[in-house]
């Protein structure tokens, strides 16, 4: 039976057959179980549910470091902000996974020779960044917290869509940042502020519905683009 991190509702059938909430709509009414046709219904185990909701399991980074056990109702948020989520190497060439602990020193390793470095003042010292349209992703670092910052753009029919993330798990505790991007090209200047730098475990290539710098094709000229980039801590609340 697969469960349901999220909501626990427990059916059943007649002889005692139990299904989840989370694979009752692929069931069709009819039970799963070994040599059973008998309807499923809208029959509820409310035994199997406290069963579910009062159970502990170990996170599924326990391999990693991790030492926690969460009841099932919070297995999905806690393994979201986990710190020992295994992050993936900003490098699209390169398929190493790691702790966010570990990330940043293989990545100075490995690909330092093709990145670019970011101030540790925080307070919107810019960066030009130079990035190739075609190959999507261009990695900034910072030595001192250790920290990696990816630049990403994503080439739509009306332009080009730019946006930055920070490679680490989204756990309240990471310190947050904010970031000011502009682009200027024959006069004309697009600028974008976002409030905050959003984190990821893994660059891929899903087009942002927020947080992003939009320039069109009548402002882009070849492949490259040249931007300045400003990365700010925002203060701990």
């Amino acid at each position: 039976m697969i469960v349901s991190r999220l909501v626990y509702y427990a059916f059943q059938c007649d002889d005692g057959h139990i299904v989840c909430n989370f694979c009752f709509a692929k069931v069709s009414n009819k039970c799963p179980g070994p040599g059973c046709d008998l309807p499923i219904g809208n029959k509820r185990c409310f035994a199997m549910e406290r069963v579910l909701e009062s159970a502990f399991v170990p996170c599924q980074n326990t391999e990693f470091g991790c030492t926690k056990s969460v009841s099932y109702e919070k297995v999905s948020s806690h393994e979201k902000e986990c710190n020992y989520s295994q992050c993936s190497c900003p490098n699209l060439e390169c398929n190493y996974t790691g702790s966010y602990n570990i990330i940043y020193g293989h990545f100075m390793r490995r690909h330092l020779y093709n990145s670019t470095i970011v101030s540790s003042k925080w307070g919107y010292s810019t960066v030009d960044v130079l990035i190739n349209i075609k190959e999507k992703v261009s990695v900034l670092w910072e030595s001192r917290q250790k920290l990696l910052f990816v630049v990403q753009c994503f080439k739509e029919r009306h332009g080009v869509y730019v946006t930055v993330r920070r490679i680490a798990p989204p756990a309240s505790e990471f310190k947050k940042f904010s970031y000011r991007l502009s682009y200027s090209i024959d006069g004309h200047n697009v600028t974008y502020e976002s409030p905050e730098v959003k984190r990821l475990l893994e660059v891929n290539s899903q087009i942002p519905d927020d947080s992003f710098m939009f320039v069109p094709n009548c402002l882009l000229h070849g492949e490259m683009l040249e931007l300045k980039l400003g990365i700010k801590k925002l203060k701990q609340t």
